[in-house]
């Protein structure tokens, strides 16, 4: 085997790893998130001691219920962008046996795909953000709830949500331009 050919295979491998650390890091905290709403919305239920059958507590089940959605829909976009990853690295491989003219072409249908795959998933969050709004308006909305702590907390998990869609949406943005320079024609 030839040099560059070995230097293919070694980029290769060192790319495919870090797409997984990249996509197992991004998978974890999503499940630690999940976690954590659960926690949230079970403390908040427990601190005010709320029955399950007291008006508006299908909110909170809606909530956590959405939001688990939210993260198993960004754990398959992570699956697909990995499935990329996985192409990439294999493109690589053989690149010291293919022209470069179709590596050229492979690389622009590539970066496509990631600016596509980009946007779908930065629309996904968009949709997120608004539904966690949504419901934490309605659980402020409800009778007797301005002004008591359970306003607060809305407020928080309100707050907590923003923060984690945009961390994603920024992890997102990296994930797209670490990809995209991987691959440069």
């Amino acid at each position: 085997m030839s040099t560059i050919q070995d230097s293919h295979n070694t980029f290769a491998s060192l790319l495919e790893k870090g797409f997984e650390h990249v996509l197992e890091t991004s998978k974890s905290s999503l499940d630690l998130a999940v976690k954590y709403n659960t926690e949230v919305l079970g403390a908040t239920q427990k601190a005010f001691n709320l029955a399950p059958s007291a008006p508006g507590m299908f909110l909170f089940d809606a909530a956590g219920k959405a939001f688990e959605n939210y993260a198993e829909l960004q754990k398959n976009v992570l699956s697909i962008l990995g499935e990329h990853g996985t192409a990439t690295a294999a493109a690589v491989r053989e690149g010291g046996k293919v022209s470069e003219n179709v590596a050229s072409n492979t690389a622009a249908a590539f970066h496509e795909s990631v600016d596509r795959t980009a946007a779908a998933h930065k629309a996904v969050l968009d949709f997120a953000a608004k539904q966690n709004k949504q419901v934490v308006d309605a659980v402020k909305n409800q009778k007797g709830v301005a002004g008591t702590p359970l306003a607060g907390i809305a407020d928080a998990v309100e707050r907590g949500m923003e923060q984690l869609i945009e961390a994603q949406k920024k992890q997102l943005e990296t994930a797209a331009i670490q990809l995209k320079s991987a691959t440069k024609a």
